[in-house]
C-alpha cells in the first residue's frame, strides 16, 4: 500500500474531502475499485492514520453543517473508533460517498449539533444503499461479460462456423 499512496501523510493528501464530489460522479468505481478499505489503512498505516482520515472527514462536515453546537474532537474520535470496528471492510472511496451523501441532506439534516448518533445511523442506510448498488453494478459487469464472450455480441464466429466457411470456400476455389 505504501508503494501505491506513500506515506501517511501523503495517503491522507490523497484521500481529502475534496475527493467526495469525484466519489459521487463515478459510484462504481468508489464501490469497485481499488481503494483501500479501512482494515487495509489499519494494516498498513496503522489505526492513527485511519481515525485521523475518519476525523478529517467529519471535520469537514462540522464546517459543511449550519449548526450552532460543532462535533468536539473527542466526539470525532470515538466515532472514527466506532466505524473502524463496525464498517471496516468500507472503501475510502465508499465513505467519501457517504460523506457527500451526508451532506447532501440524503439521510435527512442535522438539528441543532452535528451528532454522531445521526451519522452512525445515516451509515446503516448508507450500507444497505451499498448492498443494493453493488449488487447492481456487478450483475451490470456479469452481463456485459457475458455479452463479450457470446461471438455473434462482438461479431465473431465460432470454430465449427469457421471450420464451415473454410470448407464452402475451397469446395468453392475447386
Amino acid at each position: 500500500m505504501k508503494a501505491r499512496y506513500g506515506n501517511a501523510g501523503q495517503f491522507l493528501a490523497t484521500f481529502t474531502p475534496e475527493l467526495e464530489l469525484q466519489a459521487a460522479r463515478f459510484m462504481e468505481r468508489a464501490y469497485l475499485g481499488k481503494a483501500p478499505a479501512l482494515e487495509t489503512v489499519v494494516s498498513g498505516y496503522g489505526e492513527d492514520t485511519a481515525v485521523v482520515l475518519l476525523c478529517l472527514l467529519v471535520e469537514d462536515v462540522n464546517n459543511f453543517v449550519g449548526v450552532k453546537e460543532k462535533m468536539p474532537v473527542s466526539r470525532q474520535k470515538e466515532l472514527a473508533g466506532i466505524i473502524l470496528t463496525e464498517y471496516p471492510v468500507l472503501k475510502v472511496t465508499e465513505l467519501l460517498l457517504f460523506f457527500h451523501r451526508l451532506k447532501c441532506g440524503r439521510y435527512g439534516r442535522f438539528y441543532g449539533m452535528v451528532d454522531a448518533l445521526f451519522i452512525t445511523s445515516a451509515l446503516l442506510q448508507f450500507m444497505e444503499e451499498r448492498r443494493k448498488e453493488v449488487s447492481r453494478y456487478k450483475a451490470a459487469r456479469e452481463k456485459e461479460r457475458e455479452q463479450g464472450a457470446c461471438p455473434s455480441a462482438t461479431g465473431g464466429i465460432t470454430y465449427d462456423e469457421y471450420l464451415a466457411l473454410k470448407r464452402r470456400k475451397e469446395s468453392n476455389h475447386e
